[in-house]
């Protein structure tokens, strides 16, 4: 019971930890998912390449509006190691041949890999510079305005070079 008022149903679930690792494909149904390791934000980062075709990086690039950098210095537990993991990435990702959509986990996405590692041999340091296009619909900086709602009716926007989308 909750404060008495409603009796809540019981839940039970394998919740098998398991450690995924560099390079392991994992099937969902129809879904291929490929781990992609990169240490820097956190010592066990990974990325997941969905069907050869999504690339999600979570907190791996940070998309300015003059390109991609390595993620935001203040938030890694080691810059030098998440630049080389980028280079690992864009080396990993060119060599495939092909074309992908990299979506970030807070500035948006593209499918365009020279934007997206134009820096990447620089760290995104908040303190110094802004970043982000004022006229996108996110900002990394502020989230006043990140509700439920926004994200369910504003379309993730594609970044460009200039800042266009």
């Amino acid at each position: 019971m909750i404060y008495g008022l409603y009796k809540l149903p019981l839940v039970k679930m394998d919740n098998e930890k398991v450690l995924l690792k560099d390079g392991e494909i994992i099937n969902i149904g129809d879904i291929k998912i490929e781990c992609i390791l990169v240490p820097g934000h956190t010592w066990g980062h990974m990325v997941y390449l969905i069907d050869d075709e999504y690339l999600f990086t979570g907190d791996t690039i940070w998309f300015g509006v003059d390109g991609g950098y390595s993620f935001l210095s203040t938030l890694a537990e080691d810059n030098k190691l998440a630049v080389r993991s980028l280079e690992k990435l864009e080396k990993n990702l060119r060599a495939r041949k092909r074309s992908m959509k990299i979506i970030t986990g807070h500035t948006g996405w593209t499918d365009d890999l020279d934007f997206a590692f134009m820096h990447r041999t620089e760290l995104c340091k908040p303190f110094a510079k802004k970043y982000t296009d004022p006229s996108a619909p996110y900002d990394g900086y502020v989230e006043d305005d990140d509700t439920e709602e926004s994200a369910r009716n504003t379309p993730l926007a594609k970044v460009m070079v200039g800042g266009d989308s």
